[in-house]
């Protein structure tokens, strides 16, 4: 008889019981193990009960606060990645966090699709997008991985512009400005989708 493998282990840190009920039911159903946790004080021990394939921590909460946390969860286990939640994450402190250990930090409120991206980005189990470049200027090279993004970022959210440009983690207007640069229109896209479904 063979084992089933467990499911992969998510740890979520967070003081607010309604963001805990929102992880368990945004993860629970794609079949990941959600432990929660609202006392920072107990994230230690629970990590010491087994393997986890990463941390979602929130940073301000009571007793420890997350950037308090985070050096001591990286110092007992140096590989677990480790993404900092927070209405406080701003880009300007983005090198402080790294500095602590955080592998991503991302403000509150974020979409279902960027966490999970994200999760999936610091876990090594990123999306597998083929492509085949040969002879290209390194320009057109640029040009074709960027196209190609941009198109499975597009898909990957209903074509809903201001969704797959916070998925690439560029403004809307960036976002925009490439489609025209690659000729990526209205047309197009629907022409991609249409093949996508044949």
């Amino acid at each position: 008889m063979t084992a089933t493998p467990e499911p992969p282990r998510l740890l979520i840190v967070d003081d607010d019981e309604q963001a805990l009920n929102a992880y368990r039911a945004l993860f629970s159903p794609r079949g990941m193990a959600v432990t929660t946790c609202s006392d920072s004080r107990q994230v230690l021990p629970l990590l010491a009960d087994g393997p986890y394939r990463a941390v979602v921590l929130d940073i301000r909460m009571p007793g420890r606060e997350g950037t308090d946390l985070l050096p001591l969860i990286k110092r007992s286990h140096p590989e677990l990645p480790v993404i900092l939640v927070s209405a406080y994450c701003v880009p300007e402190h983005a090198d402080y966090y790294r500095q602590l250990g955080a592998d991503a930090a991302l403000p509150k409120p974020f979409s279902a699709e960027v966490l999970l991206e994200t999760i999936e980005r610091v876990t090594g189990r990123q999306e597998q997008i083929p492509l085949l470049l040969r002879s290209l200027s390194l320009k057109d090279a640029r040009d074709q991985v960027t196209r190609k993004l941009i198109l499975v970022a597009l898909a990957r959210t209903g074509w809903n512009q201001v969704k797959a440009a916070e998925l690439l983690s560029v403004s809307r207007y960036c976002l925009i400005r490439w489609m025209k640069k690659l000729g990526l229109t209205e047309a197009s896209a629907a022409g991609s989708r249409r093949l996508r479904r044949e």
